[in-house]
């Protein structure tokens, strides 16, 4: 059809060359009922088109062309001052003149008035259609992960990669609880001594790489793909000493629903710096975003509940035992399968269910179906919805139903990649030394001796200096952490989401860190799920060489486009 549907167009009607110079401009055409909204269409004008949508028989052009309609009447009803209005005739030559200073005047008069709309006719949904985008730079480790931890987590961000950070001891941000803490000195001498280890570390492990020929300059077509492999294996080894509070940067993009909930958290939240960052981020989201953020601030509810569980768990469990320093937890232990009730029979109930169409069967019945069926039986209806995915298929949604919890012992730094998963619900107890520390890669071999004795030292006292520090300031001993020491994180998902992360976290350039924990979770939810695991692509073989090949292909595209 001419109008990308099974019908006509809707509200079909002649526009005046006004009206299409300005719906060309925010629309990608007037002619279908299949369009798109350009990026020169303002989010909280989007926001006001999604609200009312619902509540009009118009399209979407033409409520927004209504908004015209309605600012008139306004205007010529004396209500509206005439260094407010604009015309749509106005707009259009101005829009034909790509005159942007007075474009931008019109946003801004626009969301003006319409901000009277919303708090006439307030409704949530408003902010569901509205987005925020900002980055922000030059925070802590321990911060990021409370702006990345909205509920829900109707978001995206982008945090730098620790790879492309430059690290120095410029790089240590001290939070505001340092300064009147009887361990202020202790803390920053430590932080300086694990800054020389990092740093030392780096020349060491180099030189013990490539005395010990783990990278050859011969298995590599060119320097450049050489060079990246062996500074990223040796990064990937020392960055474990890099302290909770060095800095980063994040860019996120928030609905605007949940960034208000989001920074009203952040604002009540015990550490001081996500309360400073809260308020800058509100401080510019206001730029943006006025109408529908102008209500955001700290949850006494919050505060107040924070503050009460945490003198009930005190209560409760009393006086932490810590017993002796960790220098390592094994994989088995590192990995525990809380929760994955009649998984194989939940899938397969879920598949007849939405496949039964013609016999309208009730999800009960699709359940007791199921629990009669033999074991061959099984396997058919398992193969038949699954066998044939392709390389590049998800998981069907029929997955969604059952669900799996798991909990795991991770070092911060391999959790700030496994965090990315956000159609999972996370747990975590932040950062902390109590459960001991991970060792990086090639650590235990003869010629790391050295690295390895820097390593356990400077990480034995940050354990020793955090035991102190927690029992008199929580929060500050949250920055008294290492990217190396272990944290504990619950995650919970559907079988469909456990198959990604498993097949995206045990592929070959996959870091051994988290790698291994996903191959454990693999080994343990093939004892629980049989039928419904054969489907989970896992690689099981470790390929060594993995970053060498990527790092190949990274060259071949520079010299392709002469970078």
């Amino acid at each position: 059809m001419q109008t990308g549907t099974l019908s006509g167009l809707i509200n079909q009607r002649e526009y005046t060359p006004a009206e299409k110079i300005v719906l060309e401009y925010f629309f990608t055409n007037t002619d279908k009922n299949v369009y798109c909204a350009r990026d020169t269409l303002p989010s909280q004008v989007w926001a006001f088109l999604m609200w009312q949508y619902s509540r009009s028989h118009l399209s979407l052009r033409d409520r927004f062309l209504k908004i015209f309609e309605d600012q008139k009447k306004v205007f010529e009803q004396g209500n509206m001052p005439i260094d407010e209005y604009i015309s749509l005739e106005e707009l259009s030559e101005t829009i034909s003149a790509k005159n942007d200073v007075k474009l931008q005047y019109f946003y801004e008069r626009a969301a003006a008035f319409l901000k009277k709309w919303w708090v006439e006719y307030w409704h949530n949904s408003l902010k569901d259609s509205d987005y925020v985008r900002f980055a922000v730079e030059w925070v802590s480790e321990v911060l990021t992960k409370v702006i990345e931890s909205p509920f829900p987590a109707l978001w995206a961000f982008q945090e730098t990669s620790t790879r492309y950070m430059l690290f120095s001891k410029e790089s240590i941000l001290f939070p505001p609880e340092l300064e009147s803490s009887k361990y202020k000195s202790e803390i920053k001498s430590w932080i300086y001594k694990l800054f020389d280890a990092y740093e030392k570390g780096l020349l060491i492990v180099k030189q013990a790489l490539l005395d010990n020929n783990i990278f050859s300059r011969e298995e590599f077509s060119t320097d450049g793909a050489f060079n990246s492999t062996l500074n990223t294996k040796v990064f990937d080894i020392c960055r474990y000493l890099l302290p909770s509070w060095t800095a980063t940067k994040i860019w996120c993009s928030f609905q605007t629903r949940t960034l208000e909930s989001h920074l009203s958290w952040m604002l009540s939240h015990p550490l001081e710096e996500a309360r400073i960052v809260a308020r800058s981020i509100h401080e510019e989201a206001l730029k943006i975003s006025p109408g529908l953020l102008s209500h955001v601030d700290k949850n006494e509810y919050e505060i107040e509940r924070t503050a009460d569980l945490e003198r009930f768990a005190d209560d409760f469990y009393g006086e932490p035992d810590f017993g002796p320093i960790r220098k390592w937890i094994e994989d088995d232990e590192r990995v525990i399968l809380i929760s994955a009730i009649d998984t194989d029979n939940s899938i397969l109930a879920s598949i007849l269910f939405e496949s039964s169409r013609k016999t309208w069967r009730s999800y009960s019945d699709c359940l007791l179906s199921v629990e009669k069926m033999d074991t061959e039986t099984k396997e058919s209806l398992m193969r038949t919805a699954l066998s044939k995915r392709g390389k590049f298929d998800r998981m069907p949604r029929s997955l969604q139903h059952a669900s799996i919890l798991a909990e795991f012992i991770v070092d911060f730094w391999a959790y700030r990649d496994i965090q990315r998963h956000r159609a999972t619900k996370q747990l975590w107890q932040w950062a902390s030394s109590i459960h001991g520390y991970s060792y990086p890669e090639y650590i235990d071999l003869p010629w790391m001796e050295e690295f390895k004795n820097i390593y356990d030292e400077v990480m034995t006292e940050i354990s020793e200096l955090w035991r102190k520090i927690i029992k008199d300031d929580i929060h500050l001993a949250e920055y008294v952490a290492a990217l190396g020491h272990f944290i504990r994180t619950t995650y919970e998902m559907d079988p469909g989401q456990l198959a990604y992360v498993i097949e995206l976290r045990t592929t070959p350039h996959a870091h051994h860190s988290y790698r291994n924990l996903k191959l454990r979770l693999y080994e343990l939810i093939k004892e629980k799920a049989p039928i419904f695991s054969q489907y989970i692509r896992a690689w099981v073989k470790w390929e060594t060489l993995s970053r060498k090949d990527e790092a190949e292909r990274t060259e071949a595209k520079k010299q392709k486009l002469w970078i």
